[in-house]
């Protein structure tokens, strides 16, 4: 499906100045112990690295400005024997 010039300049797609590209992490994880030793090691991770703005949800998905902090997710869901992807996102209507 084509877009057309006036909707790529109202969804903000043409010249309008990008916002920063974020990372969005989905996760799956058993609900066992385990559950509760990956959100440890994802606090004391942010406890020690003080970095960009980080979101939650509650449908166990984390965006990030932090590349690092997203692949420190993934890699945590994998050990406790999860799922995980890791997306690259970027806002494209510049609305606030």
């Amino acid at each position: 499906m084509s877009t057309s010039k006036q909707d790529r300049q109202h969804a903000g797609m043409g010249h309008v100045s990008r916002q920063p590209l974020m990372f969005v992490v989905d996760y799956d994880l058993p609900s066992d112990y385990r559950r509760k030793r990956f959100y440890r090691a994802i606090r004391r991770y942010l406890a020690a690295h003080k970095r960009g703005p980080t979101g939650w949800s509650t449908w166990s998905c984390v965006w990030t400005e932090d590349e690092d902090f997203a692949w420190y997710v993934y890699r945590e869901a994998l050990k406790v024997d999860g799922k995980a992807h890791v997306w690259r996102a970027e806002r494209l209507d510049g609305v606030e």
